[in-house]
């Protein structure tokens, strides 16, 4: 058999060893040719009645990573990726399903893609090496799981850890692992493929939980009992923290909460159907592009001139919420916009950590009633994070509440706006701010990588992609005429002059 992705090693017991060795990639990962290997190896495994199991095993250092995103990007039309998908989760299940028992022979870093794989096998042992881990990366800033995860994490250990895994940044060592029941034993490196083929000798005839007949699913169902009111307890707490930013949230809901409600082959296809829409969205595929493909090789890439901008950023957006303020906007509001967002902290608590004079060099002459409203800040002992009293009070530089005193100092209007259009406005701000530093960078720096260094270093949400990507997404014209009515009502911060035009 000739692949050049995947090795079948069959024993004297008739165990058969199959091996990721991704060609030409540092990890194990699905791409097209790794997945034709795959369906050849499944079709001799389903014909060959003398396995008696299998192995799911790593040639590399780590275990897998899952799918290559360059791979995934290259497809051209949605019934591409969901033939990819189907392709690639019909052959493992066909394995899953032989009633031959799968151990997963884990050691080295498991990404999500890697997991989705160990939970299609009936047993899962782990080396205890300090490298094996599992790592999980906030669905939120990248892809939500696309090859069964969705389904299989949950019914493996429900759904309410499935979710605070997979919606934070969370390394599992072997140990953590064992103990969520995301795997079924750990043993040292080197009685790793013994244990697992002792276990397929033990357990001839192996099948899932959600495969036995006799399991019934109602504890799971969406709909069942008191689950229907934590999804949608679920759903709205999501919604209302991250404003519907981040399509691979409302993907995952979407996928546990249909998936859940039916059998685990029909689940699967609306996984693939669900994960296609988010792989066509373009707001997450700016995100996506941009934190995976254009972060800068030099690690150092953070001059002076940069950081000076940085700064420049963060005064910006505190500045905005301050201007907020003075339009009789009620700070909840600016606040849950910031939050809303997902600017690493919101306006007025960035104000108090930068302390509340930094912010005077972000005023100009229109702004005389900021400086005004600092300065009565400044006279009732209030400077922000340094003192523990600023537009917020502080208990040992824990953040408590907004200070009682700030409404009587700057009333906030009867007529509150729609905290979209404070969103809004706190977006172009920052955007603005952005590429006018650009404009005035001596060093050249492809608009690609300044796109990553806005959200990892300067502090511009995920999802935009970066200022550049979201311009280009929103509609350049769209951009101009939505600045100029902000310039109109409120300044020239507003104002796009050509010279930034002929940058974007």
């Amino acid at each position: 058999m000739n692949l050049e992705n995947i090795k079948l090693d069959i024993d004297k017991n008739n165990i058969c060893t199959l091996i990721f060795d991704s060609k030409n990639n540092t990890h194990n990962i699905f791409n097209k040719s790794t997945i034709n290997d795959l369906c050849i190896a499944t079709d001799f495994l389903f014909e060959n009645k003398n396995i008696k199991g299998i192995i799911f095993l790593s040639a590399k250092e780590s275990f897998h990573h899952g799918y290559d995103l360059k791979y995934l990007y290259s497809l051209q039309s949605s019934k591409e990726i969901f033939d990819s998908l189907i392709c690639l989760t019909s052959n493992l299940r066909k394995l899953e399903t032989l009633g031959k028992p799968i151990v997963s022979a884990i050691s080295g870093e498991v990404q999500l893609g890697g997991l989705e794989l160990i939970l299609h096998s009936h047993y899962k042992i782990a080396d205890n090496s300090d490298n094996t881990k599992i790592i999980f990366k906030n669905i939120k800033y990248n892809l939500c799981p696309s090859i069964g995860g969705s389904l299989r994490l949950p019914l493996t250990i429900g759904t309410s850890q499935s979710l605070k895994l997979l919606l934070k940044d969370i390394i599992l060592s072997s140990k953590e692992a064992l103990e969520k029941n995301i795997i079924n034993e750990i043993t040292k490196k080197e009685d790793l493929i013994n244990h697992c083929k002792q276990y397929i000798l033990n357990n001839l005839n192996s099948y899932q939980p959600w495969d036995k007949k006799e399991n019934s699913s109602k504890s799971m169902n969406p709909f069942f009992g008191e689950n229907l009111g934590y999804f949608i307890s679920q759903i709205a707490t999501l919604h209302g923290k991250n404003g519907d930013h981040y399509p691979s949230i409302k993907t995952l809901m979407s996928c546990i909460f249909e998936g859940l409600n039916t059998d685990i082959n029909t689940g699967l296809k609306i996984e693939a159907r669900h994960f296609t829409w988010l792989i066509n969205n373009s707001k997450a595929r700016s995100m996506v592009n941009t934190l995976n493909f254009y972060k800068p090789k030099n690690s150092n890439y953070m001059n002076e001139e940069l950081t000076s901008y940085k700064k420049s950023f963060v005064k910006n957006y505190a500045a905005e919420g301050v201007k907020l303020l003075i339009d009789g906007v009620s700070p909840p509001i600016i606040e849950n916009a910031g939050k809303r967002l997902g600017f690493l902290t919101s306006p007025l608590e960035t104000a108090d950590k930068i302390e509340l004079q930094s912010i005077i060099s972000e005023l100009d002459s229109n702004d005389a009633p900021c400086a005004a409203l600092i300065r009565s800040m400044q006279k009732n002992n209030r400077k922000g994070c340094s003192i523990n009293k600023g537009f917020y009070e502080y208990k040992e530089k824990n953040k408590l509440k907004i200070w009682k005193g700030l409404t009587d100092l700057i009333p906030s209007e009867k007529k509150q706006p729609n905290i979209i259009e404070v969103e809004e406005r706190l977006l172009f701000s920052s955007i603005n701010n952005c590429i006018f530093n650009y404009s005035k960078l001596t060093n050249n720096i492809d608009k690609n990588k300044f796109d990553y260094i806005a959200i990892k270093d300067f502090g511009l949400p995920e999802w935009t992609g970066g200022p550049f990507t979201w311009i280009k997404q929103y509609d350049i014209k769209k951009f101009i005429k939505n600045n100029e009515k902000f310039a109109n009502k409120l300044g020239s911060r507003f104002i796009i002059d050509n010279q930034i035009l002929e940058k974007i």
